[in-house]
Parts: structure tokens; sequence; C-alpha cells
């Protein structure tokens, strides 16, 4: 069973990369329709997402400054 929040991450990549489809760079754009068509992909693309956008919140939320710049690097 899809808990809510990991039913909100799909839908969310989703739509990130039903956008980057679009995209004027073909390359990025190949890339977004090749992981929205495999499964496998688009799960390990939730997953990096997932983990960069918890990463940035734990990060923000300990006041640490450090850890906030080695994510944007």
């Amino acid at each position: 069973m899809m808990t809510r929040n990991l039913a909100v991450e799909f839908r969310i990549a989703a739509n990130t990369l039903r956008r980057l489809s679009g995209n004027p760079d073909p390359r990025k754009a190949a890339r977004a329709q090749e992981i929205l068509a495999d499964k496998g992909l688009f799960r390990e693309f939730v997953d990096q997402r997932h983990r960069a956008v918890r990463g940035r919140a734990d990060a923000a939320a300990e006041g640490d400054s450090s850890g906030l710049i080695g994510l944007a690097a």
C-alpha cells in the first residue's frame, strides 16, 4: 500500500519529469521521457529526489549552514 507522502512524492516527480520532457535541450527532454517510460528508473528518480529534499530539510531544521552549502555544491 502506498502512503500519502509517497503518493505525493510520485506525483511531484511525474510532474517534474513531464515539464522536463518539454525542455528545449533535447538530451534533457529525452532523459525525462526515458525515466517516465521505465518504472525502475522512475522509482530511482523519486528516491533520489526524496533523499535530496529530506537532506535539505534536515540541514535547514538543524540550522546547519555548512550542510546547506555542501548540498548546494
